[in-house]
């Protein structure tokens, strides 16, 4: 899996290099996944540390997605623990 600050994430989508998204649910944070035309799969990261970019609300996350340009972005509650404490 590669990474992918925000400004990357942009620039490769409007280069047409991503092919869909996902806000993918890990205990009661979501982040965002998306697949590259190439097949590979990257995740938003930070840019100030380059750690996975976590959303408290996947809202956020959906509006952020919209931003780029998604129209069309899958959810995944898989891993959802809302209930989950601070760790």
């Amino acid at each position: 899996m590669q990474n992918m600050t925000l400004e990357q994430l942009r620039t490769t989508f409007h280069a047409g290099g991503l092919s869909a998204a996902r806000v993918v649910a890990n205990g009661k944070r979501f982040h965002v996944v998306a697949d590259t035309k190439g097949g590979d799969r990257v995740v938003l990261v930070r840019h100030s540390d380059t750690t996975a970019r976590a959303f408290s609300d996947p809202g956020t996350a959906l509006k952020l997605l919209r931003e780029v340009g998604f129209q069309v972005v899958a959810v995944d509650m898989t891993a959802w623990q809302p209930e989950q404490g601070t760790l």
